[in-house]
């Protein structure tokens, strides 16, 4: 099928990129000629044009996250200004935005729609309709500005993180480390590589006993892209700007209005609470590590010593060690194993394309089916690569909507990681918590893949508020963690014998340690992200704020060199500005849910389709919080999350 077909972009992409986007404004013109404008003729063909474009545009952005190469580097800067002025247009239109608004006010329009043009009249607003023209053209130019800074920010932080590589020679110095990690590093006869992409990062810093190898290891992870900081400091400055023009005390107060949150003081709020509550059990454990590094003779215990030492106490206490598990967690074995679950528990089929022609021979393509029903496409790319950004994350590249003559579309979706490499004689072993990333992007994946809604401005991730979006992602990870689940695909990927049920309880216990750590890392950020998007004029501000929240969330001294923000993608070069906090907002539904639909043991399938139809198949159509609800049939647990993870 043509959809299995990835055809890499070529030099004349930004020609026919022009020619596309002028077809599409001539179709625009004609639909402002309509002298009765309705949702369906008018708003629904506005959306489908938008639809159309995403669809060409996405392989420029894949070239320029998954598969990077210096052409689709180079036709990514061209493409920027080119969406940019598309957009405007668009968006500060003031007659596509009056006839929105009309349709609103006087057609009789079902909940969906109505939350729809809902939600586009606030994107026009956003945009500077129905302000003066100066300012509308000053809001252009800032986003021009963003949309350059925010590319340039994400490529900067790639860049550094491939430059960078340490050579050790001392085996000695990595004897603890996991075979199969060692032959992966191995680049010749008594020496090993070691990068700052994930995969090999992790194990470096959990594994290698010396301490002054770790100290220059995490030295040059957190002080990668010192360049973004001027690029952090303009992007500041330019949102704060933006939200003024529009009426806003501050950018996070912006950013709040399109989400489930009421204000930027109601998600403080919630952080500090949540981090005041974590507080206490981070403490206990950086004070364990700190007994273990006396008796180890270790010298104190600072960050790049921690994944370090709290493997060594997860020995002694719990007598696991990570590693132990990575055999039984063959990638392709976990992938196969995840939607072999995913079969018994909505009937959901994955059928691998054989055939499929991909932008790289370490991607797959699934087709995806329920029923009988073909729902859409599902690409994989989960192995790290130097063309790669670093991370993991889901994209749609299509959704599914009712087209015209009554048929469907299906949906495209693609699932990216950075796990280990396969190399000839040993595949792709996963850590446990690279099969919760995998199962992660899956649940965000599933969001695209189900949806049943009608409309496409509401389907998949469309029209999902940003602070909830991760709830179908947060809920599905769980399963990674759950027993049951695990012992239907980790097999030992030579001998094929099962997980040992008892390595798999020392895992359990072993992840009751850190808990408090992990929960305030994410409160950190969280605060972080909301307190600098009030007011902060420099880096200095910014260095002095992270200072501020560090005092108050985290557990342990960071280092003055320690330049985090200057890697914080997620905020500066993503979609979570002012919204980081997003993660746990949503992640106090997945709890809840993922707690109630395993309460018994077993997974409640009644309760898992219910969540099928609500949740996962009603895409962006209706407020999650609204659904959660419907699903469980009372307001969520607001103390689920900590009780899920054992610090209640």
């Amino acid at each position: 099928m043509e959809r299995f077909i990835y055809r890499k972009v070529e030099e004349d992409f930004i020609d026919r990129l022009k020619v596309k986007i002028e077809e599409i404004e001539g179709k625009i013109e004609k639909l402002l000629k309509i002298e009765k404008k309705s949702y369906n003729n008018f708003f629904n063909e506005m959306e489908l044009l938008e639809e159309e474009l995403s669809k060409m545009v996405q392989p420029i952005s894949n070239e320029n996250s998954t598969y990077i190469t210096e052409l689709g580097k180079k036709l990514y800067m061209e493409f920027i200004p080119i969406m940019n002025e598309y957009a405007s247009k668009i968006n500060q239109n003031e007659e596509i935005a009056r006839a929105i608004m009309e349709i609103y006010e006087e057609e009789e329009l079902d909940p969906v729609k109505r939350r729809i043009l809902e939600k586009k009249i606030l994107e026009f607003k956003s945009n500077g309709i129905g302000i003066e023209k100066d300012k509308k053209r000053r809001i252009k130019e800032i986003n021009l500005e963003l949309s350059k800074l925010s590319n340039e920010f994400s490529q900067n932080v790639t860049d550094a993180t491939n430059a960078y590589e340490l050579i050790v020679e001392d085996e000695g110095a990595i004897g603890e480390m996991p075979h199969t990690d060692k032959v992966t590093a191995q680049v010749e006869e008594g020496k090993w590589r070691f990068t700052l992409h994930g995969p090999s990062y992790v194990s470096f810093m959990t594994y290698c006993s010396d301490r002054e190898l770790r100290r220059e290891m995490y030295r040059a992870y957190v002080t990668r892209a010192p360049q973004n900081e001027e690029i952090a400091e303009r992007v500041l400055k330019l949102r704060r700007e933006k939200a003024n023009i529009l009426g806003y005390k501050n950018y996070r107060e912006f950013s709040v209005a399109s989400k489930t949150a009421d204000s930027g003081e109601e998600v403080i709020e919630f952080l500090r609470k949540l981090g005041k509550e974590a507080l206490p059990t981070a403490q206990r454990e950086v004070e364990e590590l700190y007994e273990l590094a006396e008796k180890l003779g270790h010298g104190g215990v600072e960050y790049y010593d921690t994944a370090y030492l709290a493997r060594k106490l997860k020995e002694i206490r719990y007598s696991f060690d990570p590693s132990e598990l990575k055999p039984y967690f063959e990638m392709g074995r976990v992938v196969r194993g995840m939607f072999d679950f995913l079969e018994e528990l909505f009937n959901l089929k994955f059928k691998k394309q054989e055939d499929a022609q991909l932008w790289s021979d370490k991607a797959e393509a699934y087709e995806v089916t329920r029923d009988g029903v073909e729902l859409g496409c599902l690409f994989l790319d989960l192995e790290t690569s130097e063309t790669k950004r670093g991370g993991a994350w889901a994209n749609s590249w299509q959704r599914s909507y009712l087209k015209a003559d009554g048929t469907r579309e299906v949906s495209i979706g693609k699932v990216t990681c950075n796990f280990p490499v396969s190399r000839e004689g040993v595949p792709s072993l996963l850590s446990q918590d690279n099969v919760v990333t995998l199962f992660h992007e899956m649940g965000h994946a599933l969001h695209n893949i189900t949806s049943s809604v009608d409309e496409v401005s509401a389907a998949g991730f469309a029209g999902t508020e940003w602070d909830v979006v991760e709830y179908p992602s947060q809920w599905f990870q769980e399963f990674a963690n759950n027993k049951g689940i695990l012992k239907r695909f980790a097999k030992h990927y030579e001998t094929g014998e099962i997980v040992p049920d008892e390595l798999l309880e020392r895992m359990f216990e072993s992840q009751k340690f850190g808990e408090g750590m992990a929960m305030n890392r994410q409160i950190e950020f969280g605060l972080f992200d909301m307190l600098i998007h009030d007011t902060t004029e420099t880096m200095e501000d910014v260095q002095e704020t992270l200072d501020s929240v560090r005092n108050l969330v985290a557990p342990l001294k960071t280092p003055e060199y320690n330049k985090f923000q200057n890697q914080f993608s997620h905020i500066f070069a993503g979609g979570y500005a002012a919204g980081y906090y997003s993660y746990k907002w949503a992640e106090v539904l997945s709890a809840d849910s993922y707690r109630e639909m395993t309460k018994e043991g077993e997974v409640d399938r009644e309760l898992a389709n219910t969540f099928y139809e609500k949740i996962l198949s009603r895409g962006g159509s209706k407020n999650m919080k609204e659904s959660f609800v419907e699903v469980h049939r009372r307001e969520p647990d607001g103390r689920a999350l900590l009780k899920l993870v054992g610090i209640l």
